[in-house]
């Protein structure tokens, strides 16, 4: 062939022949390509000619041609993947060459490109100076090249770029597995799946969708999984691998996890991912050549990708942890809320919402212990679990408070009181289940999830006090009355802070001799209008607010002020009555805090009295008793009133450190007929058995006070004798008063 006799032969040697050479057709995107820059023509032909028919790494040569320095930058500037720069240095002026170089390398940034310098000068270019000025990778004179030598020097330019290329192409695959690995974490399955799969993608260079399953490695018998999936295998989320519609993903997959090895092919693959808990497979529906498979860099991704699914799992486990309740496996509030969020955005959801709050389960938790009450509740979700697992969305929304959204079709008080018609069986034991409902029905106007959860709970609470039916369904007039007393309560709280309460009076006298012996503590709300709030109106709203702690505690203060005052001017045998809460019973600083405040103002204890209701003492009767029996101790009084009203059990009265028993207004009023004066006998009879002295409230008329004189009744109050006296009137009062029976 003519390149074998032109092996030892200078190519450049001055010479006039004409050699028209015809370059093969070459596909440039499948060759390396070589840019001939000379501004010689003849130079171009021979070079080509000694270089036909190369093939190196497996690809032929393509030439491109310029005649310049210039027209070599503006070469490049168009073609970015020439691979060697055959470049002539004294073209259009002595150092056209190396202006080319220098062009190229620092404006261009073409820094993989392999430059040979060629020149027929060499003495205008030294070999030495340009190496280590101009970022040239090789340096020949015409005159020294052999065609031997030039292909040796082209091979070997070409393998230095093609390595420079890999490197880089590393560097930006391993930049790539970074960047996704930072993206791997701290997702959801879905996510996660979405994100490993795009890294995978970027990093083969390939355009696929997939999916991953999981093998667990600690469950016998386990079965693998899929955890996520890209959009185009969604429904298979959550199948086991052998349910899938499509054998050619299951072989695949079956043959990665029993193999533990990656199947590359060119249609499609899997990949393995060892980790200490599992072992997964990657599907991916695009393939690549075995040959461009790049594994150790796909490991590199894989195990981060492993380390990362693992943390998936720990996130998906703590997600679970902040959306579903614990002991019955239902969703919590928080995931209650959201799915209440969904709800208003999606009407097949259902129409109707309900809140269920278990009736008296804190009697059945003191009663019967906790571990019985967490039974009940468990028992609670299943039977809801069984007539709506399947058709609506349940939630436990607080400690015993249940919620449902579905249909009211389904979800209703009759259907709903039906299934808890039997007893739950619980243990080895049946308890029945009472409940109160409320209700909210599908209404545009909500926005959120919240503000729906807000309207059952209006509703359930409005349930709680009717005594006809257990349920009540929300109406705006609902809403009304609660924003009132929400307001009514800011104002209380901001009325309480500017000093605005105040506490009034009411005498109590012995009903033989109508000497003064003591006071009731009466709480009053002035209105900004004149007149007063009604105690009925505005107690039990100190109480829901929180402020009923600190209201009593400075109605205890006004009342041992008054004691005091009264005490200073020398009426040393009179009493004051304060009214007592709940609220303040469940403070666990109300005993010392009343033992303080009689310290405090230097009065008597035995000058105190505390005076409780049948309800309070019902609510929590070991908390009661226990604090009675304290503030007994250190000789504070004791009245029960209202007696008779309420729930009470007899069984109490043994156990309270009462001194005196009241009879309640109601009462008196119906003292005239016959089953009133019964009634009122019988409280006063029973006081007497048990030891107490007794009162009356609510006196009115003259007729009722010879009744209860008649019936052994020992102290009175009433309008008969006064109404409610103000702070400033109470020592004239007593005073007047004092005068007037002296006269007598």
């Amino acid at each position: 062939m003519l390149q074998n006799k032109l092996d030892d032969v200078i190519l450049f040697a001055d010479d006039d022949d004409d050699l028209d050479i015809e370059p093969d057709v070459i596909d440039p995107s499948n060759a390396w390509h070589v840019l001939v820059v000379d501004d010689d023509a003849e130079i171009h032909s021979v070079t080509q000619l000694a270089l036909s028919g190369l093939e190196t790494l497996g690809k032929p040569l393509y030439f491109g041609h310029a005649y310049s320095g210039e027209e070599s930058i503006e070469y490049m500037q168009n073609h970015h993947d020439v691979a060697v720069i055959l470049m002539d240095v004294v073209m259009e002026h002595e150092n056209a060459g190396l202006d080319a170089v220098k062009h190229i390398r620092d404006e261009l940034g073409q820094t993989n490109t392999r430059i040979i310098l060629r020149t027929g000068q060499p003495g205008y270019a030294p070999e030495e100076t340009v190496v280590q000025q101009y970022d040239i990778n090789d340096y020949k004179t015409k005159t020294e090249l052999t065609r031997s030598k030039l292909v040796t020097t082209l091979i070997s330019a070409i393998r230095s770029y093609e390595q420079i290329n890999q490197i880089e192409k590393s560097k930006a695959q391993l930049s790539k597995i970074v960047s996704s690995c930072v993206q791997l974490q701290q997702q959801d399955p879905q996510q996660f799946t979405r994100e490993t799969i795009s890294a995978l993608n970027d990093l083969l260079e390939i355009h696929s969708q997939g999916l991953i399953c999981v093998k667990p490695n600690n469950k016998e018998n386990a079965r693998p999984f899929v955890v996520g999936a890209t959009e185009d295998y969604s429904e298979s989320t959550g199948q086991l691998i052998e349910q899938l519609d499509n054998g050619r993903i299951i072989m695949q997959l079956s043959q990665c996890l029993n193999h533990q090895q990656h199947q590359v092919h060119s249609t499609d693959m899997a990949l393995f991912v060892k980790s200490k808990k599992f072992h997964a497979a990657i599907y991916l529906d695009d393939g690549i050549d075995p040959s461009r498979f790049n594994q150790q860099l796909t490991d590199v991704l894989l195990s981060n990708v492993g380390v990362s699914l693992e943390n998936v799992q720990l996130f998906q486990e703590l997600k679970n942890t902040a959306y579903k309740d614990k002991l019955t496996g239902l969703s919590n509030r928080t995931d209650f809320i959201r799915m209440l969020d969904q709800y208003i955005q999606d009407p097949a959801m259902g129409d109707t919402v309900v809140i269920i709050d278990l009736t008296h389960f804190a009697d059945i938790n003191d009663g019967l212990g906790q571990e019985t009450g967490n039974h009940l509740l468990k028992a609670v979700a299943q039977r809801l679990t069984e007539k709506y697992g399947n058709n609506s969305r349940l939630a436990r929304v607080s400690a015993d408070v249940f919620g449902i959204i579905g249909h009211k079709m389904i979800v209703n008080p009759e259907h709903i009181l039906e299934l808890f018609d039997y007893p739950l069986k619980v243990e080895d034991q049946r308890i029945p289940v009472h409940f109160s409902m409320g209700f909210c029905d599908r209404d545009a106007n909500d926005k959120t999830g919240l503000r729906i959860l807000k309207h059952a709970d209006i509703a359930l609470n409005q349930a709680k006090k009717d005594r006809q039916q257990c349920y009540a369904y929300f109406s705006d007039t609902m809403e009304q009355r609660t924003a009132w007393r929400l307001g009514m309560a800011h104002q209380l709280r901001e009325d309480f802070e500017q000093e605005k309460l105040q506490v009034w009076f009411q005498p109590q006298l012995d009903l033989n001799t109508h000497n003064i012996i003591g006071f009731e503590a009466l709480l009053r709300w002035p209105r900004v209008e004149g007149g007063m709030i009604e105690p009925e109106v505005f107690v039990p709203l100190a109480e829901h607010s929180g402020l009923m702690i600190d209201i009593g505690n400075w109605v205890v203060e006004e009342s041992c002020r008054q004691l005091k005052q009264l005490e200073d001017k020398g009426f040393n045998k009179i009493r004051v009555s304060i009214n007592v809460s709940m609220a303040q019973f469940r403070n666990p600083k109300f005993v010392p805090t009343i033992i303080d405040t009689v310290h405090k103002f230097a009065v008597k204890p035995q000058s105190i009295e505390l005076e409780i209701t049948e309800s309070v003492l019902m609510n929590n009767p070991s908390t009661v008793i226990e604090a009675l029996t304290l503030l007994k101790a250190e000789g504070i009084q004791v009245s029960l009133d209202d007696f008779g009203t309420g729930f009470s059990s007899l069984n109490y009265l043994h156990q309270l450190p009462l001194d005196r028993m009241k009879v309640d207004r109601a009462f008196v009023k119906d003292i005239l007929s016959e089953n009133g004066e019964v009634i009122v006998e019988t409280v006063l009879a029973l006081g007497k058995k048990l030891g107490l002295h007794t009162i009356a409230e609510g006196v009115e008329e003259l007729i009722q006070e010879r009744k209860l004189l008649d019936m052994g009744c020992e102290e009175v109050q009433g309008f008969l004798y006064a109404k409610p006296l103000s702070p400033d009137q109470v020592q004239r009062f007593v005073q007047e008063h004092q005068n007037t029976l002296s006269h007598h």
